[in-house]
């Protein structure tokens, strides 16, 4: 299934609140919540996204659901930044049932420091979660983070990573030949997040490949 399909399919229109979350995908698992935003509005334009041949890119364009959520919750965030993430840490509470799995930015990054300091707050009032993001924030202040929070730091061709990421995090390689940099240590993501679930727990020294396809 390709990554357009899985985003058409993704029931990311569930909503308590303004924030809208995604309940999961066939890729990252069913009842594995996940927060998306606009790629072109977050990322770097210097690393990944380039809209010719950025996949979430494309199902933002294509699907007007998608479209939707992912523009509201940029919005939403932008508008009251604190309400954004009640609005998370309320839909959690009241799941009926809630997901032992969560991942920030399916789509889209952290945005600022502001945003990772929200992240950090849901993962300490839901201990029995674990979350994930992957990001290339090189310049965020990564400091108290919960045990429950899982940050890989993401690579991409001719970027550095500073020293100080690598020595505290895993690292997430991006190999599309161009890359000169690939880990004997790492392993290669199977591409089914419900048959691994590694990189939740991933720690430093232990770094996951993925090949662009």
């Amino acid at each position: 299934m390709t990554d357009l399909t899985i985003a058409q399919t993704d029931p990311t229109i569930a909503k308590k609140g303004k924030t809208r979350i995604s309940k999961g995908n066939i890729k990252i698992g069913n009842n594995t919540w996940n927060i998306n935003l606009p790629p072109h509005k977050t990322c770097q334009k210097r690393a990944c996204f380039k809209e010719e041949c950025c996949y979430n890119f494309k199902a933002w364009r294509m699907f007007p659901s998608v479209r939707m959520a992912w523009d509201s919750n940029w919005n939403h965030y932008n508008e009251d930044k604190t309400q954004f993430f009640d609005d998370i840490i309320l839909s959690l509470t009241r799941a009926k049932n809630p997901p032992k799995w969560f991942r920030w930015q399916a789509a889209g990054e952290i945005p600022d420091q502001e945003y990772f300091e929200g992240m950090k707050r849901v993962a300490v009032a839901f201990p029995e979660i674990k979350f994930l993001v992957f990001t290339k924030k090189y310049d965020l202040y990564f400091y108290n983070i919960p045990k429950n929070l899982n940050i890989v730091i993401s690579a991409w061709p001719g970027m550095e990573i500073p020293r100080r990421l690598k020595r505290r995090f895993p690292i997430a390689w991006m190999i599309d030949g161009r890359e000169t940099r690939k880990p004997k240590n790492g392993f290669e993501c199977p591409g089914h997040c419900p048959e691994c679930r590694a990189c939740w727990s991933l720690s430093k020294g232990k770094d996951v490949i993925f090949h662009r396809h």
